[in-house]
């Protein structure tokens, strides 16, 4: 009877030591606290950066500019605080994600929004190329930039329905013992055909409007230079309004085009990743390639996160407002520590003469 007991014990020990949950546990120990502290600085640095962003430039409709990278702030915000979470929640769950629908209503609504937020990115850049290489055309205008940006969220949405619609089946990892372990994975490595060829259609539009923009760019910059040119010969008073718009429209430039730089090398490493994937097995990786693969598969998310630190080194008035919040909390930590110095002197009790 002890013996059977005993042995019933073995069997639970081995059940249990054989489990989703403990191949789960053993790699977010060993392979997976490079990536989730990787977003977990994401998710500190990224929605308080874009909602700077949005209080700062609140005022957005005084210009087209300003809206544009206004509702990129919005979508960033949304991207940081659905995708990094989900992100973290795939890690902790890595061998054990439990609902398929999550994970690809998810991952739906995030290629929403990065659609939606690429979309943007083009619609900003057209509009520069617009204002810089033909300043006398029709243009981009404050009434009608709503329509353009409509457009962008439904193309997004559109975008991102077939991730909805189509539950591809959780990625499933065979440890033997009859364990079995599923991931949400948005990779193409054991996809069906069909899911392969809307990746490979989004991709494609990616690497489109990344092309694009760069092309767009090198015509402003020559356009830029040309004019640049042109101030250096004509500096003198008459020309001193005509410099200093062209001075604005340079640093606007140098915004949207950090921007869109961020943009492409942000998206880059996970693009040669979907490429390079096909030939890995990431049970036989060793525990740093692995960590590096899965920060690499959310490298995109930077691109949400980056914008306010290039305000802030390209944008004056961004800078000395977000410098005036700053000195205003710290101002007011002040106070706050001053008023509790002076209650905890008044309030300690004094010493007096016991009369022994």
């Amino acid at each position: 009877m002890e013996n059977s007991a005993d042995h019933t014990v073995v069997i639970s020990t081995v059940n249990a030591f054989h489990s989703r949950e403990y191949y789960t546990e053993q790699i977010v120990n060993q392979k997976l606290v490079a990536p989730i502290i990787y977003l977990i600085i994401l998710l500190l640095i990224g929605p308080p950066g874009n909602i700077s962003i949005l209080i700062i430039y609140r005022n957005y409709n005084k210009n087209v500019y300003r809206k544009i990278i206004w509702i990129i702030a919005v979508v960033d915000l949304l991207i940081c605080l659905i995708g990094v979470p989900f992100n973290l929640g795939r890690l902790f769950n890595y061998y054990n994600f439990q609902s398929l629908r999550a994970c690809r209503i998810v991952a739906g609504l995030l290629d929403s929004g990065i659609m939606t937020s690429t979309q943007l990115l083009v619609l900003l850049t057209i509009h520069r190329y617009r204002q810089v290489c033909y300043p006398l055309k029709r243009q981009i205008t404050i009434q009608n930039v709503t329509y353009f940006i409509g457009a962008c969220f439904a193309i997004g949405i559109v975008s991102g329905i077939p991730q909805i619609a189509v539950l591809q089946p959780l990625a499933e990892t065979d440890f033997g013992h009859g364990v079995t372990g599923y991931t949400c994975s948005v990779a193409w490595k054991d996809s069906p055909q069909g899911w392969k060829n809307y990746n490979i259609f989004l991709s494609s539009l990616f690497l489109f409007y990344t092309l694009l923009l760069f092309v767009l760019y090198a015509f402003i910059g020559r356009t830029l230079l040309r004019l640049k040119r042109k101030r250096r010969t004509d500096n003198n008073r008459e020309n001193a309004q005509y410099n200093r718009s062209a001075g604005l429209s340079m640093k606007i430039t140098k915004i949207a085009f950090t921007v869109s730089l961020v943009f492409a090398i942000s998206y880059l490493p996970l693009f040669l990743n979907e490429v390079a994937i096909k030939d890995f097995d990431e049970t036989k990786l060793s525990w740093s390639t692995f960590a590096l693969l899965k920060i690499v598969q959310r490298s995109y998310l930077i691109n949400h996160v980056a914008n306010p630190f290039i305000y802030y080194r390209f944008d004056n008035h961004f800078r000395s407002r977000l410098n005036s919040c700053f000195m205003t909390i710290a101002r007011c930590k002040k106070i706050d520590n001053n008023k509790k110095q002076t209650n905890n002197m008044n309030g300690s009790p004094r010493k007096t003469d016991s009369g022994i």
